[in-house]
């Protein structure tokens, strides 16, 4: 009996202790950082200086390591990727991408060494070797303002958003073929694909509405005119909600995926978390992480109940947020 319940507690110590291990990545833009945030005590643990403009960054398929872009800012354009150990929060490299410039959106090829990124000053889209340090291969878009990008579920296609050019790209992301040009509406930027493959969902800032497209044939199918800027689209992990970040209203909007829907409304603003931007959902869905760039915070939304349990401190303009279970070292 006594050898069992040894067991036992050890299983529960071994639980605990992997709910502890848990760590948010942050890219704060405007003071040129990135936070590792353990998520047991929601303290910010560590901030090391990154490449200037750490707008988005991507945990690595193991989840030890995380790469953080450099795009640009007044007097600065960034070429170099900048790649972190998660445990020690230590930087391991610098990337040099040149000459692309601009590097934003960016994603992990599944389980390799590479990464997709855009490359919006030079209207291009690049596949880099995060293990060699090298770019591997280019898509031109040879459009204005190529800044967010989307995986489809079996990491094929690329879908870029272009601002200035009110359009996607298609972009195979084994050949780096740019397959399709196609019209998006005024001032695309959110992207993001069902997990069932069969959606893509574009957010327009200026015509303050979402198209959603067929992937198959990538033909618009349905408009959803949301009525504000709609920053940052993310679908739930079981594909039945879509999460939409009301920049300038400083809320998280929650729509059902299949009714479009709006279900539920969240005040972040009244949180102390204004401008609301980048959203990452947990794997298991439990929670959905928001990023306020006005206050330097990151909200933790329960999304059994919709409702703001927690704000980490992060730093100045916290954009891009992923998720490790690697424990951040105190």
């Amino acid at each position: 009996m006594r050898f069992l319940l040894l067991i036992s507690m050890s299983l529960v110590l071994l639980a605990a202790g992997s709910l502890r291990a848990q760590t948010l990545v942050v890219g704060n833009k405007y003071e040129g950082t990135v936070s590792f945030i353990d998520l047991a005590s929601g303290q910010e643990v560590k901030k090391p200086e990154t490449g200037g403009s750490p707008h988005e960054l991507i945990v690595s398929p193991d989840k030890s390591k995380v790469v953080v872009v450099s795009y640009l800012e007044d007097g600065y354009v960034g070429e170099e990727l900048n790649v972190f150990d998660i445990a020690s929060g230590k930087r391991l490299k610098r990337i040099d991408i040149s000459p692309h410039k601009g590097p934003h959106g960016i994603a992990w090829l599944g389980d390799s060494n590479n990464v997709i990124v855009t490359t919006e000053e030079t209207s291009d889209v690049i596949k880099v070797d995060v293990a060699e340090g090298k770019v591997l291969g280019v898509a031109r878009t040879d459009q204005v303002g190529s800044h967010m990008l989307a995986l489809s579920p079996d990491l094929k296609t690329a879908y870029v958003t272009s601002r200035g050019s009110d359009t996607f790209s298609v972009i195979d992301t084994e050949t780096m073929e740019l397959k399709s040009t196609i019209p998006a509406g005024d001032g695309p930027e959110a992207v993001w694909v069902s997990p069932d493959n069969s959606e893509l969902w574009i957010g327009n800032n200026q015509s303050e509405n979402i198209f959603i497209f067929d992937t198959e044939t990538l033909k618009q199918k349905e408009t959803i005119d949301v009525g504000f800027l709609p920053i940052r689209i993310r679908f739930h992990p079981d594909g039945e909600v879509v999460a939409v970040a009301d920049l300038n209203g400083n809320r998280i909007l929650v729509y059902d995926a299949k009714t479009r829907k709006r279900l539920h409304e969240i005040d972040v603003g009244s949180a102390g978390a204004r401008q609301p931007a980048s959203l990452f959902f947990s794997p298991d869905g439990k929670f959905l992480f928001a990023g306020s760039q006005r206050d330097g915070k990151v909200v933790e939304i329960d999304t059994a109940t919709w409702k703001v349990k927690r704000i980490f401190n992060a730093g100045q303009g916290s954009d891009g947020i992923e998720w490790s279970p690697v424990n951040i070292q105190q």
